[in-house]
């Protein structure tokens, strides 16, 4: 078949049906069907393009709706209180991020107010620290997805063995240079506890170079540089809490 009868063989029954209207055998046929055939096919052709426009934005909608159900979905997922936290070792640090637990006595992540998820890992039965108070952590630093920047615990990951490691302290709600979010989740914790908490960017670093924690060397300090603007995950164990009366460590 040659390209007319292709293109008619898709006009609506409409369009076919005035572009055959008219009698071959009227007067000044071969005129009026030679105008009409003209106009028809314009006429259809801009109809073609409306249907076909309708199509795509219907098809859109569609895609729009069903994409919006998900979130909502998604959304609306209710998750565990942290009391319904499993106790696990306290010297594992060996999670990758943010996967789906696998175990089901894992237990998975809650939403402060502020934004944070946590995860906890262990419960501990030690005080929880006031403001004020002086706080001694480990911690493991990674991106979202599980990417691995620092640690203070050694022989976490693939962190070179001359990159100095131990637990770093801060006085709780009085040292503005440490990041916002990990003070609220480490003001929540009973010391010897240890949760993972997915720190939102607006409660992280703001003055990426400046800002503690700060890995020790420039290798790692450059690695935080490049995902500082970013939501972090941080695994913390709280080790020890000193009470603004005794003192700092």
């Amino acid at each position: 078949p040659n390209r007319h009868s292709m293109a008619m063989a898709h006009r609506p029954a409409a369009c076919q049906l005035r572009a055959n209207s008219w009698s071959r055998n009227s007067p000044m046929a071969h005129v009026r069907h030679a105008d009409i055939r003209v106009r028809s096919h314009t006429t259809c052709q801009h109809q073609h393009q409306q249907e076909q426009q309708q199509e795509q934005q219907s098809a859109a909608s569609n895609r729009r709706h069903v994409g919006l159900a998900a979130l909502a979905a998604v959304m609306a997922v209710q998750l565990p209180s942290p009391a319904q936290a499993a106790t696990t070792a306290a010297g594992d640090w060996s999670s990758p991020g943010l996967s789906v637990p696998e175990d089901p006595n894992v237990p998975r992540f809650v939403k402060t107010a502020s934004g944070i998820r946590i995860q906890e890992l262990a419960m501990g039965k030690g005080p929880i620290p006031a403001i004020g108070d002086t706080v001694l952590i480990d911690f493991v630093l990674r991106r979202a997805n599980g990417y691995f920047i620092y640690s203070t615990v050694e022989g976490v990951s693939f962190q070179p063995k001359d990159v100095p490691v131990g637990p770093v302290a801060f006085t709780l709600g009085q040292d503005a240079s440490w990041i916002q979010g990990l003070q609220e989740v480490v003001g929540r914790m009973h010391q010897g506890s240890k949760l993972r908490a997915l720190i939102p960017a607006n409660l992280g670093y703001q003055d990426c170079g400046k800002d503690q924690p700060q890995p020790p060397t420039f290798a790692t300090q450059r690695q935080l540089t490049n995902h500082c603007k970013e939501p972090l995950l941080f695994e913390v164990a709280l080790l020890r809490v000193t009470a603004a009366s005794k003192g700092k460590l």
